[in-house]
């Protein structure tokens, strides 16, 4: 017998390092509850795959003051409290707090463009953090659903020798997110390609890269001076660096057909999310024109 849909996933993130930044708010909910917000931008160096790098890692809080059953919410003050924590863009990098953001966890975080276009993003989410002296880490340890396993290509159509694994994730009340990881270690990528497959459950380890790569191109123009030109690319991506031997046995794997059937429910509510930013869309154009009448 599979795993219960309604069981959510193991979704486990440490975040280690330095307090870069914290962004605050608030606001009160459509039910009328108070609530607190922040992103946290944390610097964290860490070294694997054979190679030191450093991440910025964003962290987002959100806390309503009482719970539904109107209990206060500890996570409401933790978020106040952050206002009495040293972050590098107050003191300096040197005098900065080094955090640890524990009872965090990885979500799908899509948003639809004006134009109509959904962008696929993740995000960590935590409702503690405190101050450490603990070696710089920003590690995930996942239940996900194989959904598909393909090459990473480049803008060429090459392959990269990575490997990208897009996998679903249950979370409370068998809502599904699906993320996608990287895989970049060749011993890693056969192991996996041998010994994992679509349709099975795994836990997977890893590392967060969340940083940007100067990038410099000269004109495709077939005349005249080449100028380089500089650009930023962003980066975040999710490394697997470990992971079970081989899929769960049936009990500790989710059933096919239930994964399939929530990820109906999110198609649904992308499509949804779509109509919603067209209309809105269209409703601020037609504000416009009356606005300038030219209509």
């Amino acid at each position: 017998m599979y795993k219960d849909i309604n069981t959510q996933a193991q979704n486990k993130v440490t975040v280690i390092g330095k307090l870069m930044d914290v962004a605050m708010g608030d606001g009160t909910l459509s039910d009328g509850r108070k609530y607190n917000r922040a992103t946290l931008t944390v610097r964290v160096t860490q070294t694997f795959g054979g190679r030191t790098e450093t991440s910025e890692i964003p962290v987002s809080m959100f806390a309503a003051q009482y719970t539904k059953t109107n209990k206060p919410n500890p996570g409401y003050d933790q978020i106040r409290s952050l206002t009495g924590f040293k972050t590098a863009q107050n003191v300096g990098i040197d005098e900065a707090d080094v955090v640890r953001i524990s009872g965090a966890n990885l979500q799908e975080n899509n948003y639809v463009t004006k134009s109509g276009q959904l962008v696929n993003n993740w995000q960590i989410s935590t409702s503690f953090i405190n101050q450490t002296k603990m070696s710089d880490a920003a590690t995930f340890s996942i239940d996900v659903f194989i959904m598909d396993m393909r090459d990473e290509l480049d803008r060429e159509e090459e392959p990269t020798g990575r490997l990208i694994l897009k996998g679903g994730i249950v979370q409370y009340g068998g809502r599904l997110d699906v993320i996608e990881f990287i895989v970049e270690q060749p011993e890693t990528v056969e192991y996996i390609r041998r010994n994992w497959e679509p349709n099975t459950t795994v836990t997977v380890k890893g590392r967060f890269r969340v940083t940007s790569v100067e990038e410099t191109s000269k004109s495709s123009s077939s005349w005249g001076e080449d100028i380089p030109e500089a650009s930023t690319r962003f980066v975040r991506e999710l490394i697997i660096t470990k992971g079970d031997d081989e899929p769960k046995d049936e009990e500790y794997s989710y059933d096919p057909m239930e994964i399939k059937k929530a990820f109906n429910v999110r198609k649904a509510n992308i499509e949804q999310m779509r109509m919603d930013a067209t209309q809105k869309a269209a409703s601020t154009t037609k504000s416009s024109s009356d606005k300038y009448g030219w209509e």
